[in-house]
């Protein structure tokens, strides 16, 4: 094995995914990088959460976790024919076009989604808008409603744009900017976003928006490396067949997520773990609303994740650093 085979990384996969029938390369697939595997999981499991980020070089597997996600979201019961993925037990936050039906509004199970915002999309594109026939077109931020929305190289898009697509998720809610036409929509979505510090840095009050940040780095160990190319290649060469032979463990940590979504809201928060947190963010002078949620729910996240109903100190110390670790001081 030469050293230019040793330079195959992650970055190869997009090679292999001109193809829509092509499934993900799956996250259990990738070699090392469990800090990052273990926050996309904890995402899935308590949407609650809220938004995240991945920042890292190039090949290092950002991307392909997140897309490998896909796999392993349990489904949701959905209306039938609706763009938003509505929920049909929740009449307060429906379309208005499922809340104008005149008929009865069926529904049927469907795998909670996850898009990609290609880079250079159109703000039309993410946002929607009205097409010539004054039919409303719904963006990214509508399609991904209860799902999941990846941004890909996020630092490269307009900040303006992501500070509007992380107002819509925190909000749940989107409401048209009357230039556009008049509408509002069911907008509930978590952000996994990547991004490359070589393409430049993310504003810090851009960055503190994000519930977690983790920083990766490319694998240096050289039988790791081996691993990752040996993995890439299989990938290459039948896609299918690769995906069919991690789908064991695939399912094992479906069904984890699954447990974990209908887990997490009767997950208790003993009193003497949330002083626990409160003294650790008054010790970083990060005491803030979003700061404190973002762990608190990390840390239900992370007790759901592990079949438990109840938080320990220790999963707050588990998930402290992705919290904290990129945010300055209030």
């Amino acid at each position: 094995m030469t050293d230019d085979d040793l330079e195959m990384n992650f970055t190869d996969l997009s090679k292999f995914r001109k193809k829509s029938e092509v499934p993900p390369y799956p996250i259990v697939g990738i070699v090392g990088q469990q800090v990052m595997k273990k926050a996309i999981l904890l995402v899935a499991s308590n949407p609650a959460l809220g938004n995240i980020i991945i920042i890292g070089e190039a090949g290092t597997g950002k991307s392909a976790a997140a897309r490998g996600l896909k796999d392993i979201l349990p489904e949701v019961e959905t209306i039938n024919g609706c763009d938003y993925n509505c929920n049909p037990k929740e009449k307060s936050r429906l379309c208005q076009d499922c809340k104008s039906s005149v008929t009865e509004l069926n529904s049927s199970p469907r795998r909670i989604p996850l898009l990609e915002v290609p880079i250079g999309a159109s703000e039309r594109r993410i946002f929607g808008g009205f097409d010539s026939q004054s039919r409303l077109k719904p963006g990214y931020v509508g399609q991904a409603n209860r799902g999941y929305l990846l941004i890909a190289r996020a630092n490269l898009l307009d900040p303006d744009v992501l500070n509007r697509i992380l107002d819509i998720s925190e909000s749940g809610i989107h409401k048209s900017d009357k230039k556009h036409g008049d509408f509002k929509h069911p907008a509930s979505f978590n952000v996994i976003a990547t991004m490359n510090p070589e393409d430049g840095e993310l504003d810090a009050d851009v960055l503190e928006r994000f519930s977690m940040a983790m920083k990766v780095q490319s694998i240096r160990d050289i039988e790791e490396r081996i691993e990752i190319v040996r993995r890439v290649e299989a990938y290459r060469l039948d896609p299918v067949d690769f995906v069919n032979r991690n789908r064991r463990e695939m399912e094992a940590f479906a069904q984890r997520v699954k447990r974990a979504r209908d887990l997490v809201n009767r997950v208790d928060m003993p009193k003497k773990v949330e002083d626990a947190i409160s003294k650790i963010l008054q010790r970083l002078g990060q005491d803030n609303d979003r700061a404190r949620k973002a762990l608190l729910e990390g840390a239900l996240a992370n007790a759901a994740f592990n079949d438990r109903v109840w938080v320990t100190i220790d999963d707050v110390a588990e998930v402290a650093d992705l919290v904290l670790g990129h945010r300055g001081k209030a």
